[in-house]
């Protein structure tokens, strides 16, 4: 019974289906459909919210109108499965990519996975980085054989259109938007250190290098990797940069 009754209601809270409920409810037909119908606009506008705060760049760049009309037609495919509303609207940008009325702005799927990937990279488990020097202590003929376990925060995100550029014009901070050449396909990584997300588009090399180190290549392998995508990858400076940027967590043979 009491299972029937919380279905029922999330029938009436998500798609305003009342019939269910209005025998269990006192007073008048017309006042009980009112009354649930209150519990209805407040969720859906909750949820609007949720995904409003989640997805600042794509409602930005669609205006408010329009993505409150997106999130409407997502909530009602996708309804939240866990009480924790953080979590809420994962799949926001592989819906975008089949939803009809956004396909006049082809990149937006992939603004909204970019906004998404943030979110994860924030609530990601802690974890301690790598201290170089323990890639230091490995011998110059095993170096190549080395593995990386890459920080949970980690997140890589490509695109065929400049998607990095975008995001950042769309930036409160952002007073000056330059000429952007949408034919131009970006790959990057979001993460994050300590409490603070961060995000840098990089080379088609150093893309392929950190796909192939997070999928278990050896060094070796995934640097013959970046090479056959970009002959002018830099180990030295890469490795360096991400040793700063806390991508690796361990290294083991």
């Amino acid at each position: 019974m009491l299972h029937e009754l919380q279905r029922n209601f999330a029938s009436v809270a998500l798609k305003n289906v009342t019939a269910p409920l209005l025998p269990h409810i006192e007073g008048p037909a017309g006042s009980k459909e009112r009354r649930l119908g209150v519990y209805h606009a407040n969720t859906i506008n909750s949820l609007i919210d949720v995904l409003s705060d989640a997805y600042p760049v794509t409602q930005r760049i669609v205006g408010e109108r329009f993505f409150s009309t997106l999130a409407k037609s997502f909530i009602e495919t996708a309804p939240p499965r866990q009480p924790t509303l953080f979590r809420y609207g994962s799949s926001l940008g592989d819906f975008l990519g089949d939803f009809a009325p956004a396909q006049d702005v082809p990149y937006l799927a992939d603004i909204a996975r970019l906004e998404w990937a943030r979110i994860a990279a924030y609530f990601a488990e802690d974890y301690e980085p790598l201290n170089p020097q323990k890639l230091s202590a490995i011998g110059p003929e095993k170096i190549g054989d080395v593995c990386f376990k890459i920080a949970p925060s980690l997140h890589l995100v490509e695109s065929p259109y400049p998607i990095f550029q975008v995001w950042a014009v769309n930036q409160p901070s952002c007073n000056t938007v330059p000429a952007i050449d949408f034919t131009n396909a970006e790959q990057g990584f979001v993460s994050r250190q300590a409490n603070e997300v961060f995000q840098h588009a990089v080379t088609p090399g150093t893309f392929h290098w950190l796909r192939a180190l997070s999928d278990g290549s050896t060094l070796g392998a995934a640097t013959n990797d970046a090479m056959r995508h970009d002959q002018n990858f830099d180990l030295q400076n890469t490795l360096r940069q991400h040793l700063a940027d806390g991508t690796f967590t361990t290294i083991y043979i």
